[in-house]
């Protein structure tokens, strides 16, 4: 049996595979942001950055950035 791989088959294996990536990137970028929005309005009820990063797998320095920049 023979393997016949041509350049644009390599091409659009590399494209489907960055695309794969990019996307995963993405959505994690937005479950990220979507943590820090929720930090956000969990501090202004008063809940502390410890308990926060427990809860939303932040670190505590995260939490304690936003406290930093209010």
């Amino acid at each position: 049996m023979t393997w016949s791989i041509t350049m644009a088959d390599m091409r659009r294996d590399g494209f489907e595979e960055g695309l794969s990536i990019g996307l995963e990137r993405g959505i994690e970028r937005g479950v990220h942001q979507k943590a820090l929005e929720t930090a956000r309005k969990l501090l202004a009820r008063g809940d502390s950055p410890a308990e926060i990063a427990d809860l939303l797998s932040l670190s505590v320095s995260q939490v304690q950035e936003l406290v930093e920049n209010r």
